[in-house]
């Protein structure tokens, strides 16, 4: 989606939310709603559709904590549209860049419209707060963070941290994250042997100094 453009809802049997609601917005679709009765989600959907945008923004963000990056992506779109709360364009690109870690593609476009807002000083703090809540993430064992930090560091830092994705992938690799392996590999390409053989003895030192087997064993891994 665009901050500017018009609403381009993506329907789904399991997620939608109206273009007429979207439309009030004037600032594009948001993401799917959750259809299930008494749904957080779906409750925060509607309010949009009343124009209870305050009510709205509350919702999305309580969800947006918890690391829904529909969520996310909908209170980006609420708080640069202005509705609920006041428009902050720091904020909305924090949600959205989030949003895009965790898999939203409309963020990517969003992302790089806020960008055009915001000064590279402020974009620098906001890719700080993010790499900290997802260190936050790893060290609770929170397995999704995994790949999200990967990409964080080798896609979506203006100046990309090669190394630090490629021990996290060989990290996910060892742990069967899906698409983990693949992910190090195209990584691995891009680095010298020197950082290679370094980065693989600094993964395999913080795999066994912090039982990433145990940290990582609440959720089911998948395959490579």
């Amino acid at each position: 989606m665009t901050a500017r453009g018009r609403p381009f809802p993506r329907l789904s049997p399991t997620r939608a939310i109206a273009a007429a609601a979207l439309a009030a917005l004037g600032t594009g679709a948001m993401a799917e709603a959750h259809v299930r009765e008494a749904d957080p989600f779906q409750s925060a959907v509607q309010a949009v559709q009343s124009k209870e945008f305050a009510t709205a923004t509350s919702l999305f963000e309580t969800l947006a904590q918890e690391e829904d990056h529909d969520a996310q992506f909908n209170l980006a779109v609420l708080l640069r549209a202005g509705q609920g709360r006041p428009q902050n364009f720091v904020q909305a690109l924090e949600w959205s860049l989030l949003a895009q870690l965790g898999g939203v593609e409309r963020a990517i476009r969003f992302s790089a419209d806020l960008s055009e807002l915001v000064s590279a000083d402020v974009q620098a703090a906001i890719f700080e707060r993010i790499d900290q809540r997802l260190r936050a993430r790893l060290e609770r064992g929170d397995r999704n963070a995994i790949m999200q930090y990967i990409d964080f560091n080798s896609t979506t830092l203006p100046d990309p941290d090669m190394q630090t994705a490629y021990v996290w992938s060989l990290i996910a690799a060892a742990l069967g994250v899906d698409n983990a392996a693949a992910k190090r590999d195209e990584i691995m390409a891009e680095l010298e042997t020197d950082v290679i053989l370094t980065s693989q003895d600094e993964a395999r030192a913080l795999f066994d100094a912090q039982d990433m087997t145990t940290l990582f064993a609440d959720q089911a891994p998948g395959g490579l």
